[in-house]
């Protein structure tokens, strides 16, 4: 299907540099992953942040397997606050792109000669 020819959501309201600059999106390495026994949707993902590692709980079994993301560089954003997903705590956002009119997601993945942990901008 051509993008002409999608139903694209509208953007979000307008925000500040300031705003923006708040964010801190990072290359992480998956070094785990693992199904949710708990969720048909979650699968549980313990990243390298270039400081250590966090778990990251992501919606995205449906279109991943485990054994596709380990070894994986992917973009995360690391600051956000945790939450808790199957009373598992998520430690930060993997930023992927969703496209509901296909009922798929591709997670955005970072080159593989991007330093771990090194920021996004």
């Amino acid at each position: 299907m051509d993008n002409n020819e999608l139903e694209l959501e509208p953007f979000k309201p307008e925000i500040q540099l300031e705003d923006f600059q708040k964010l801190d999106f990072r290359v992480c390495q998956v070094v785990a992953c693992e199904e949710v026994v708990k969720s048909r949707n979650f699968l549980k993902l313990t990243v390298n942040d270039g400081q250590g590692e966090r778990v990251i709980m992501s919606t995205i079994r449906a279109y991943y397997k485990p054994e596709e993301l380990i070894g994986k560089k992917i973009v995360v954003l690391v600051n956000l606050a945790p939450h808790t997903f199957c009373n598992i705590e998520s430690q930060g956002m993997l930023i992927a792109v969703d496209n509901p009119d296909e009922d798929d997601c591709k997670v955005l993945f970072a080159h593989e000669d991007c330093p771990v942990g090194f920021r996004v901008s």
